[in-house]
């Protein structure tokens, strides 16, 4: 049997898995990547990503060839309930309604992109940045101590293969082998409803004439489903339910009943149906009880199974890996303490819990099931995917402050500790910066127009604890290479005086902030001893 190694081995290449791969990567820590399948996804899945999550992905230099795969979903924003595509519509709706207004919020956009699409695109960036990806390999077994983990992986020809890494994250679906081995238990509502989805070639040109759709509920007397259609009106998935309680299985899903089907959702007998395959997965709430098991970090599905009516899930578990990426960097190249890991247990399963609710939620509102309490409980996706605050990790609270809720709106928020740092739009040398694009490689610490002076108490943390952090002063003139605040609102966005300095993480979470200056002498100290708690040092 031959050997490598790896300083983090991630089981599963989906979404997620290849998220952390590139997350990872971007920190320069060395990974292997393993799955089972021979490529990426051959099912379009996820179809949208919220811009929090664009966000993420323009970190990493992801969001650009994303938004070039997804020029041809542009006017796909429509999500409608029909008869048939050819039928009447029952009702319709725009996917983030009003996102034009979301510019003072983020300068990034809803990406409509078939999970089919953007894997390649993860996978690329993986290889480029130097991740060892390898699929058509299965992990066979591992065990953990105190040293590291200890993998066995199986390949195409059959060989077996010794992996020695630091950590293992399970990335590996709902259905997670890694997390049944370490006998993790899920809590929830379980699983809802068991479905199929239908990949299916068809040409949609006649039918849909000018119309373009993100997402179509169908429902009429010989079908009720979800279907939706790719950019070259080609191509569709058709989502149908199937209950076993009453003697419905897999194997009635013939090529000839899915025609029969799909069909009947486009509401045409003379649009030829050609289908390509069938992928069965279940509707579920369900939460694992611990994402940090030693060595072993669960992440996506495999630690919250999200019901898709909200599309949430894959957005969920690419801001997993996100968090948990540059944790993991921090503590492989010493910067931090073990702990830092425990506190991706507590920023991310609130949060898992909460985003799986919330899907359950948006299910019975679209269902027109929903109560009256259940309708005023469900937040809208902004909320869900950009207002986060996390309610302990690694960050220090202010002293005698308020705790907020888990999810507010996101343009109620001003830089509190544990929720992510505003978007406001800087100058430099007549160009425009945002904060956005300071922050994703290591700390960052801003401070106001009268601030100047934590220039010297940055710098001599960074030596003292051997660490990248980035002082930005954000100044109200202009000066050359100068950070410039031109709208003049970086201070309150930030929820900060003049000289007071805010301090963010790097993934874009405020780690800590004070509102007003502190004498010189104890600038360095203070700073220092705040990111030895961040850091779990």
């Amino acid at each position: 049997m031959s050997s490598s190694g790896a300083r983090v081995l991630i089981v599963g290449g989906s979404l997620v898995g290849l998220s952390t791969a590139v997350f990872l990567a971007h920190h320069k820590v060395p990974v292997t990547l393993v799955e089972r399948h021979p490529s990426t996804s051959i099912h379009p899945r996820a179809v949208g990503y919220y811009p929090r999550t664009a966000e993420l992905l323009a970190t990493v230099g992801v969001e650009e060839a994303a938004k070039a795969a997804a020029a041809g979903f542009e006017k796909h924003k429509t999500r409608a309930g029909v008869e048939s595509l050819s039928g009447k519509v029952f009702f319709a709706k725009e996917e983030l309604e009003g996102g034009d207004e979301l510019a003072d919020l983020t300068p990034s956009t809803l990406l409509l992109l078939p999970q089919d699409r953007l894997e390649p695109i993860l996978r690329a960036r993986a290889e480029e940045l130097g991740a060892d990806l390898r699929f058509s390999t299965e992990l066979l077994s591992f065990t953990q101590d105190d040293e590291g983990v200890s993998a066995v992986v199986r390949g195409a020809d059959g060989s077996e293969t010794a992996v020695a890494a630091d950590y293992l994250v399970a990335a590996d679906g709902p259905r997670s082998s890694v997390r049944e081995s370490l006998g993790a238990e899920r809590e929830g509502r379980g699983v809802l409803s068991r479905h199929v989805s239908i990949a299916f070639g068809a040409d949609f040109g006649a039918v849909l004439g000018e119309r373009r759709y993100s997402v179509v509920h169908v429902e009429n007397n010989k079908v009720t489903g979800i279907l939706v259609h790719d950019d070259t009106l080609t191509e569709g998935t058709l989502i149908v339910g199937y209950d076993p309680a009453k003697g419905e299985g897999l194997d009635d899903f013939t090529d000839a009943r899915c025609t029969e089907l799909v069909s009947a959702a486009i509401g045409s007998d003379e649009v030829e149906v050609t289908i390509r395959s069938r992928f069965p997965w279940d509707m579920a709430e369900l939460v694992t009880g611990d994402f940090v098991h030693g060595r072993v970090l669960i992440a996506g599905d495999a630690a919250h199974q999200i019901p898709p009516t909200g599309g949430y899930g894959a957005n969920t578990g690419i801001a997993d890996a996100f968090n948990l990426s540059w944790k993991l960097a921090s503590v492989l190249e010493g910067t931090a303490g073990r702990a830092l890991l425990d506190t991706y247990q507590d920023e991310r399963r609130p949060v898992g819990v909460y985003t799986a609710q919330q899907g359950s939620l948006q299910l019975a509102v679209r269902s027109r099931t929903a109560t009256e309490e259940q309708r005023a409980a469900t937040h809208d996706a902004m909320r869900v995917t950009m207002g986060q605050a996390y309610p302990s990790g690694a960050f220090v609270d202010e002293e005698g402050a308020e705790r907020l809720p888990l999810t507010s709106d996101p343009r109620d928020l001003r830089g509190e500790p544990g929720t992510r740092a505003p978007y406001v739009v800087l100058e430099r040398d007549d160009a425009p910066v945002t904060t956005l694009d300071l922050f994703g490689d290591g700390f960052v610490l801003l401070a106001g127009a009268e601030g100047g002076s934590w220039a010297e108490a940055a710098a001599t943390a960074a030596s003292e604890l051997g660490l990248d952090l980035t002082f930005h002063h954000i100044a109200p003139a202009a000066g050359e290479g100068a950070l410039t605040d031109v709208e003049g609102r970086w201070a309150e966005a930030y929820g900060v005086g003049a000289a007071g300095a805010v301090l963010v993480r790097p993934d874009g979470i405020v780690a800590w902030r004070t509102r007003e200056g502190v004498p010189a002498g104890e600038r360095g100290r203070a700073l220092g001893a705040v990111l030895r708690t961040v850091l779990a040092r």
